[in-house]
């Protein structure tokens, strides 16, 4: 299966530069679970175009740089919104599976219409799962994270559930009600030995059974 991949945006001042990255783990991660990967480009014309005259068949939101509609938002780039809201269009269009994390996460939420909270002690710390009956992860399971603003509360009429929270509310996973989305607050790819709860959560959504 073809799936594609965001990338977050650097500058460099140095080199009077601006690039593209991510981070190289992703790639092993991905593979381990038989996945072909596309990287996006945040320069493309028509980000819509190339995923589907590559025959994606999903998308990963992936970390890195705070959303622009946030306030007090900082490292933000305008051409990974635009290129994120034009591939979550059409991926939703086409019925793909579509999972953000951390950063990849915030922006979907913001998509369809939740709200954001500054959250502290989300940085560089480790936190516990309190995981719903229906979220295919241990109850308890540890997971890392590096995030400075989080989802605390849906919206009444929000599309998406709430799949795992911590003890100080920020949600950490969310599954659409209708449509194969999710979101996970912590990086998979970061992790020393990859999870297999991880491993098999990406497989089981990128799956053609």
């Amino acid at each position: 299966m073809r799936i594609a991949i965001s990338q977050r945006v650097d500058t460099v001042p140095h080199y009077h530069e601006v690039r593209d990255g991510l981070d190289h783990q992703w790639i092993p991660f991905l593979e381990q679970i038989g996945l072909q990967v596309v990287l996006i480009s945040n320069q493309l014309k028509d980000p819509s175009a190339y995923y589907r005259d590559l025959q994606i068949e999903g998308l990963i939101l992936s970390g890195g740089n705070d959303p622009a509609l946030l306030e007090q938002a900082s490292n933000v780039s305008e051409e990974r919104d635009s290129t994120e809201t034009a591939l979550i269009k059409t991926a939703q269009a086409l019925g793909h599976p579509i999972v953000g994390v951390c950063r990849g996460m915030q922006y979907l939420c913001l998509q369809f219409g939740e709200k954001l909270n500054r959250i502290e002690g989300h940085v560089a710390k480790r936190h516990q799962l309190i995981c719903e009956a229906d979220f295919d992860y241990p109850n308890g399971v540890e997971v890392n994270s590096y995030h400075n603003w989080a989802l605390t509360e849906l919206q009444p009429d929000s599309p998406f559930q709430s799949m795992a929270h911590t003890k100080d509310h920020s949600i950490e996973a969310i599954k659409h009600k209708s449509a194969p989305i999710h979101g996970i607050m912590w990086h998979p790819e970061r992790e020393k030995h990859f999870s297999e709860n991880d491993l098999n959560f990406f497989k089981k959504i990128f799956s053609h059974d």
